[in-house]
């Protein structure tokens, strides 16, 4: 039996049917205009998926921060540094795999980077700042899912966490990233979304703000938004 199962698992994408000659070229002459009849090893489709994913494309060095919108312009030049290490670290994460609460998560590929993510995440931060509030929906109402629309983003699936970390300004920007991811990984309904091989694009925004909790004395830190998708 070992013998056996060791001869059907020998890898490979096609084998050869018994029938070498199924539509009768041969006996009719035309044997030299046929093409080679194949059919799929049951594990091709595995393997194939196994051998192409080789994470996300990066954009290159021409692309744009944002999405070239006129609504995306008061956020196009932000400083990326924090956003940069974020991102790092969580594809850094992905690559482990891992558990949130009792979910279990194989290593997933890095994420890539999408400008109207970016762009989306930047202004969802941008807002939370104006109007001081801390939350995936805005004052109006308006989720996630409303906003990629009205910046044309077409997403079959989507998520997004928020953020807000104590630092000053001169705070390394690899301890702010951490500080934010370690946050989102101690809860199971944020922590999935880091995780998820779903979910393949990300936006990242990230900026100082003035965060004032109740009851308590005014802070200054970063607002931290990450939009993530499957196109």
């Amino acid at each position: 039996m070992r013998r056996a199962w060791h001869r059907q698992a020998r890898p490979g994408f096609l084998s050869a049917p018994k029938d070498r000659d199924p539509r009768g070229l041969r006996r009719r002459g035309l044997a030299r205009y046929a093409a080679p009849v194949t059919r799929p090893h049951p594990l091709a489709p595995l393997l194939l998926a196994l051998a192409c994913d080789s994470g996300p494309v990066e954009p290159g060095p021409d692309a744009p921060v944002v999405a070239e919108l006129p609504v995306c312009d008061p956020v196009a030049d932000w400083d990326t540094l924090v956003e940069d290490a974020l991102l790092a670290q969580i594809d850094a994460l992905r690559r482990e795999g891992g558990r949130c609460g009792d979910l279990a998560f194989v290593p997933a590929p890095g994420l890539g980077t999408d400008p109207t993510l970016r762009c989306a995440a930047r202004l969802h931060s941008l807002d939370m700042v104006t109007r001081a509030y801390l939350a995936q929906v805005d004052p109006d109402g308006v989720g996630t899912g409303l906003r990629l629309d009205a910046l044309g983003y077409t997403a079959s699936t989507f998520g997004e966490n928020v953020g807000f970390v104590q630092a000053g300004p001169d705070l390394d920007p690899e301890l702010v990233a951490r500080a934010i991811l370690l946050s989102w990984q101690d809860n199971p309904g944020t922590c999935w979304k880091l995780r998820a091989r779903e979910l393949s694009a990300v936006g990242i925004g990230v900026t100082p703000g003035n965060f004032d909790p109740k009851d308590l004395e005014p802070v200054d830190g970063f607002y931290f938004t990450a939009t993530f998708a499957a196109p």
